[in-house]
């Protein structure tokens, strides 16, 4: 449930410095008015100074008594007013307040759907002005809606190159074959987060700092159980799972649509 501010002081700051203010100068009015008391007293007894002195010492008395009790009546109204704030009006509104809470949540979800809704519309009709212009359109569609032509090209370029690391691996059992393989990770992170411009998306920086992580500890792990190149031969199988599955986020955190729905509606 949303928080509502709940300012309920009575007294603002200013009253209570002020009621401070005055009760420090009740208590030096006291100070000053008995010493000078005792002094008129008991030293030199004067009839007028003992009654200045008894002046000044009531003046001192009910000043002080006047800002205790206006504090205690202030602390008394707060109180007051606080439990008349949570047991009434706060009572009473909370449902209303949840209420609130409630429909502002789901205005937010559906303001999702509805972007969701908006980026999978804009890629049919993308998809339907390429297939009218372009006779390549079938070969992109291939792949995925709203690819190019220089992505496809990008990726068989790709796909042989970790194909040729993953023989090159296998055949010469190379010591750094947990780093090498995690060059591949990130060559396919980036080919598809430049293809789709996710570089400004927290969850995919997010989605290439978990092969960083797990790759390298899964390589000496394993190498403990599994011969070197049964543990490639096992992340390169990941590997090709990491690209397809990240591929197809990225294609429906962009287009609103999954790689093969718009092949499917479109037969």
């Amino acid at each position: 449930m949303a928080s509502t501010p709940q300012t309920r002081t009575t007294m603002p700051a200013s009253e209570k410095i002020g009621l401070a203010f005055a009760l420090l100068t009740a208590i030096i009015l006291l100070g000053f008015s008995l010493f000078s008391l005792i002094v008129d007293t008991i030293l030199k007894f004067d009839l007028y100074g003992i009654l200045i002195d008894l002046i000044f010492l009531g003046i001192g008395i009910s000043l002080g008594y006047f800002s205790i009790r206006m504090y205690k009546k202030s602390v008394y109204y707060e109180s007051l007013m606080n439990f008349t704030f949570d047991e009434g009006i706060y009572t009473r509104l909370e449902p209303v307040l949840r209420k609130v809470a409630e429909t502002s949540v789901e205005m937010e979800d559906m303001e999702s759907r509805l972007n969701k809704i908006d980026r999978m519309v804009q890629t049919v009709l993308e998809e339907q002005v390429k297939m009218e212009k372009s006779p390549r359109v079938e070969v992109e569609k291939a792949i995925a809606p709203g690819t190019s032509m220089g992505f496809v090209v990008k990726t068989i370029f790709l796909t042989i190159i970790t194909m040729s690391g993953f023989m090159f691996m296998i055949n010469t059992s190379i010591g750094a074959a947990h780093f090498a393989t995690l060059v591949f990770y990130v060559l396919w992170w980036l080919l598809i987060s430049a293809e789709f411009k996710l570089f400004n998306d927290t969850a995919a920086w997010v989605i290439v700092f978990v092969p960083i992580l797990l790759v390298p500890v899964g390589f000496m792990t394993l190498d403990a159980f599994m011969q070197i190149n049964n543990v490639v031969a096992l992340f390169y199988a990941l590997l090709a799972l990491y690209a397809s599955l990240y591929f197809s986020w990225a294609v429906y955190e962009t287009k609103g649509t999954l790689p093969l729905s718009l092949r499917i509606r479109h037969k």
